[in-house]
């Protein structure tokens, strides 16, 4: 399995194998904390927080609004400066969020065995759409989106229902997303900073 774009953007993806997944807090607690430290050390407004312009810059190179749609990392970010509560999923998907917020660039974590083919990263044509992890239906005409054989399943904004961890999932792929003018030796960084982190938690 590999992932296939011709889009000018940055990114990392990798697979990671023997994962075991669980309702276990310790990344949750890890992923509070981080959100702690943003709300005890910034202010809003987001845009005054460093690093926030560079996953607005990324979804301007994917032709979305990032004040209509907001990155997943910003998300975070934005549940974190109003003291709201994160939402627990399970081990591996509070690591991922944890990395999201932390780096604020967003992520995306998939079952491999959920997925037929190769990965494409590309625009969603009319009329595409998928049932979103927020119970949401998504529409992805005209927005950049990853798709597999079956048909679309993720993007930076929400991923779907039908590739989503849970507890049964023993392998997974993970995405980090970057603008084109991210440094590369940084973000070679974040990824084996985040390797590391769910292998610490999901192991």
């Amino acid at each position: 399995m590999k992932l296939i774009t011709s889009l000018n953007i940055r990114y990392e993806f990798f697979i990671l194998n023997d994962l075991k997944i669980a309702s276990e807090k310790s990344a949750y607690d890890e992923l509070v904390k981080c959100g702690n430290n943003y709300f005890e050390h910034f202010q809003l407004p987001l845009s005054h927080i460093p690093g926030v312009f560079q996953a607005r810059n990324l979804f301007h190179q994917l032709k979305m609004d990032p004040t209509r749609h907001r990155p997943s990392s910003e998300a975070l970010l934005r549940r974190a400066m109003k003291q709201k509560k994160f939402h627990s999923v399970n081990n591996l998907v509070d690591v991922c969020n944890w990395c999201a917020l932390d780096f604020l660039l967003p992520n995306g974590v998939y079952d491999s065995s959920k997925i037929q083919g190769d990965i494409v990263l590309r625009e969603g044509l009319e009329n595409e759409s998928y049932e979103g992890i927020n119970n949401r239906q998504v529409n992805l005409a005209a927005r950049y989106c990853l798709a597999d054989d079956v048909g679309v399943f993720g993007s930076p904004i929400t991923d779907s229902r039908r590739t989503s961890v849970d507890l049964h999932t023993q392998n997974a792929c993970i995405i980090i997303y970057a603008p084109a003018d991210y440094s590369a030796e940084i973000l070679q960084s974040r990824k084996e900073l985040m390797i590391t982190r769910i292998l610490r938690f999901c192991q």
